[in-house]
């Protein structure tokens, strides 16, 4: 059946690409920060992904980012020719210090937020149907989708082991009795997922994978006419922005600009573009 949302899993897959390749291309943090809107605005519209588990997600990867670089780069920043802000003792927080954690916690946030997005919403015969519509090698479409089939199946295999451990009469309810079963339990697990991975492998060439260069897809994706333009529109739009920005042509704000705004002005305008 299609998705509810419409698009085929190449077009995402492009979109993804596109996504990384401005926010990481462009050395401006209003590009990240765009990116970042966008993914959360199709979180909220989407069907298919939940909003509150996207949101955890990003809070859980991205939060403990925006501690590092805000202590590394925002109170320890390398440098004589800065403006200091405040300081006590070794630490100094300094606008080119905030200026550089600025652009990149935006940047890894983006990429936390729509790769999120993508995972929530794919699936191992999505990513497979996706990457043979890219005409990428069967091998690699087949790779590919056997790491996303990973990740829900030691999920899975994760919660039977603990409430196995629980019948046994062990309090999983508490964070370190998990803690200590977890190493020995994800160990077994993951060897026996590859095991089962290069199984299924051997079986699907015994009945034929790879004899054909262009297998059926293992869905049925919508694909009209507007997705197809998409997936050569997207891509040709973000390296025209990249190459735009490189040349000088596309000025953006930097986080420096940014900060001018507030009145925090840098003494070394071009590291806020690190």
């Amino acid at each position: 059946m299609p998705r509810p949302n419409g698009l085929h899993p190449a077009t995402e897959l492009v979109l993804l690409l596109c996504g990384l390749l401005v926010v990481f291309g462009i050395p401006s943090p209003l590009i990240p920060a765009a990116v970042l809107l966008c993914a959360a605005a199709w979180a909220v519209l989407s069907s298919s992904v939940s909003l509150a588990r996207w949101l955890l997600t990003l809070t859980v990867l991205a939060g403990p980012m925006l501690i590092m670089v805000g202590i590394i780069q925002g109170l320890f920043y390398p440098g004589q020719e800065v403006t200091v802000l405040w300081s006590a003792g070794p630490a100094a927080a300094t606008a080119e210090g905030l200026a550089v954690a600025l652009q990149l916690w935006l940047r890894v946030a983006a990429m936390i937020g729509v790769c999120a997005l993508f995972a929530f919403s794919a699936d191992a015969a999505r990513v497979f149907d996706g990457m043979l519509r890219l005409r990428l090698p069967l091998s690699i479409a087949y790779v590919c989708s056997a790491a996303m089939s990973l990740i829900p199946l030691l999920r899975r295999r994760t919660a039977e082991a603990l409430t196995a451990r629980a019948a046994r009469g062990w309090d999983t309810e508490r964070l370190s009795v998990r803690l200590r079963l977890l190493p020995g339990i994800l160990g077994g697990l993951f060897t026996a997922a590859l095991v089962q991975l290069d199984q299924r492998h051997d079986t699907l060439t015994q009945r034929g994978f790879g004899r054909s260069a262009r297998p059926a897809p293992l869905q049925d994706h919508h694909d009209a006419g507007p997705q197809r333009l998409l997936r050569w529109a997207a891509p040709l739009l973000s390296v025209g922005l990249v190459t735009a920005s490189v040349a000088g042509v596309l000025v953006l704000p930097t986080a420096g600009d940014l900060l001018s705004l507030v009145g925090i002005e840098l003494r070394a305008e071009g590291d806020s573009s690190a």
